[in-house]
């Protein structure tokens, strides 16, 4: 929105006295084109225009909230609760409340970055409703952004869209509220901190955060920090070696988190990324652990979880979109069951009774096939990771992560493409010949 400065000009008013003397020839007079007639004494600058009124109204407003969201950011780095809620309209009672809980819940969370952006050249349109309940011109709705990253774990901070109404109340804006598009998809992220209270447990290069259960939390952040050595021993120390998992209080929750309405009931954990500029070209990667699903594991199935998720944040930049999903679960299966003593007929048991029972696959799982509701979820990743092992078997361990790089680093458009073409790179063969050999080895190990 282009600044309006009102410049406000005064005019000195000349007065001339003529004396008459005797020896002192009298200089002519000024004529009206060489000299303008001085303006009265007393006289005003005409009014500013509705236009003028509005720009400099508008100029206030703006530098108040950028004031408001530097103030709040402020509070927030630096543990100030009393500043912190001051940004908050206190006609607003369940605001403050939420607001509150939230600045406590963050007691615990080692935050380094918090920033918000503001867009003002952007706002929500008129709204009838909100004029009813703040009063027209009385309340602003515009494009806000919260960066933020945790100390020692986020070289880049999330960046989260968030909606908020600001309101005036006598001549200060103010936080008015943060629900008041929920409605009509303006709804504002809600992170592990405005759902609960927050514990952290630290490991050597894990950060879990969690609601409550500091003993899940505890064996969660072991486990992920002996994953990391185990992890790099196959995959190489070319990441940022740090984890952070999140252990949300349910499956409910950690889809609420993750914002996605698939069904995690067979799923014991996920890795996912959390946008980490505007344009999306980075992200942060987090795990997510499905409390109700993860409990239920012994110690080694957490263990093989653990190393699974941690390989996705290990290999998420070398997995560009033209890596099919078989061959990313694969991979972290792979590592997951490396050196692990499980019997083939009990880490692959799903898919031993299928092969048994005469349906063998035609071919390897597609992208959909590792959504939450597929009722053959478990067959899914058993018959990825075998596919990767037979790679390895095959080809070694080496040329099995070339490959997966260089796929991952292939700008084709049409990964069917480009995975035909970096199988006859890499390991001499095609597809067909890739699917033939695994559904033997399936029909050869589990048969």
């Amino acid at each position: 929105m282009a600044l309006a400065v009102v410049l406000q000009l005064s005019m000195g008013l000349l007065s001339v006295a003529v004396v008459d003397q005797p020896d002192v020839q009298r200089q002519p007079a000024a004529t009206p084109s060489t000299a303008p007639e001085p303006r009265a004494a007393g006289a005003q600058r005409a009014a500013p225009s509705a236009a003028e009124l509005e720009r400099a109204a508008d100029t206030e407003r703006n530098e108040q909230v950028e004031q408001l969201l530097a103030a709040r950011s402020a509070a927030i780095l630096g543990r100030d609760r009393s500043a912190f809620l001051a940004t908050v309209d206190p006609r607003a009672a369940a605001l403050q409340a939420r607001q509150a809980a939230m600045f406590d819940a963050l007691a615990a969370v080692p935050i380094g970055t918090w920033e918000y952006g503001l867009n003002q050249r952007g706002g929500r349109a008129a709204d009838a409703a909100l004029d009813l309940r703040y009063g027209r011109g009385l309340w602003w709705a515009p494009p806000v952004t919260l960066s933020y990253g945790l100390a020692d774990f986020d070289d880049t901070p999330t960046v989260d869209e968030h909606h908020l109404t600001f309101v005036r109340r006598d001549d200060r804006w103010l936080l008015g509220a943060d629900d008041d598009f929920d409605a009509v998809g303006g709804r504002s992220p809600r992170a592990l901190w405005e759902r609960g209270p927050v514990v952290a447990v630290r490991a050597p290069g894990v950060l879990a955060l969690g609601h409550k259960d500091t003993s899940v939390l505890r064996n969660v952040a072991s486990l992920a920090s002996a994953a990391i050595p185990r992890v790099n021993e196959v995959w190489g120390e070319q990441w940022g070696k740090r984890v952070v998992v999140v252990v949300p209080s349910s499956a409910e929750e950690m889809a609420s988190l993750i914002g996605s309405t698939q069904d995690f009931s067979q799923i014991a954990a996920v890795a996912t990324a959390e946008v980490s500029d505007a344009s999306g070209d980075d992200a942060i990667e987090r795990i997510l652990v499905n409390p109700d699903t993860f409990s239920k594991l012994g110690q080694l199935g957490r263990r093989v979880v653990l190393t699974h998720e941690v390989t996705h944040v290990a290999a998420r930049r070398a997995t560009g979109p033209a890596v099919p999903a078989w061959l990313a679960e694969g991979l972290a299966d792979y590592v997951g069951y490396k050196d692990v003593k499980v019997p083939l007929s009990v880490a692959a048991r799903n898919l031993r009774k299928d092969v048994r029972a005469g349906r063998l696959p035609a071919a390897l799982p597609t992208d959909e096939a590792f959504t939450g509701g597929n009722p053959a979820l478990a067959q899914a990743y058993e018959q990825s990771w075998l596919a990767v092992r037979l790679l390895v078997e095959r080809y070694g361990e080496a040329e099995l992560l070339a490959f997966y790089r260089a796929v991952g680093a292939s700008e084709g458009s049409d990964s069917s493409v480009v995975l035909t073409t970096e199988l006859r790179d890499a390991f001499g063969i095609d597809d067909a010949r890739l699917i033939a050999d695994w559904r033997a080895a399936l029909q050869r190990q589990l048969g």
